[in-house]
């Protein structure tokens, strides 16, 4: 075990030095380095930038226009639901809309979504 752990010392001693070629300290790898770093700085911003306009962006609009759709369709679906259990309830019980619309907290203006 202590040879094979050796060897691994060895082998990943050797990896370490190869990786180091090209890589040695210099004027011009320090220069490069700050400008990678300028770059990354600019992309973040660039990147916010583009995020606080992302409202505008014709495929979030198209999204969101979608959305909007499924969720009205859902609202009008309850509400269609909401009447049919006031109209079964008035049917069964003999209860007056506006009973069942005060007990059940149901505004007066209630109604489907255009």
């Amino acid at each position: 075990q202590f040879a094979e752990s050796s060897q691994k010392k060895e082998a990943l001693q050797k990896s370490i030095e190869k990786s180091k070629v090209g890589r040695e300290d210099t004027a011009e790898r320090a220069a490069l380095m700050e400008e990678l770093s300028t770059f990354r700085q600019k992309k973040e911003q660039l990147k916010a930038e583009i995020e606080k306009y992302r409202e505008c962006d014709p495929d979030v609009i198209e999204e969101m226009r979608q959305t909007n759709k499924i969720a009205k369709e859902a609202a009008n679906r309850w509400t269609d639901n909401i009447f049919s259990i006031k109209s079964w309830a008035k049917r069964k019980f003999g209860f007056e809309e506006s009973r069942i619309d005060k007990s059940f907290g149901i505004p007066e203006d209630f109604d489907y979504i255009d």
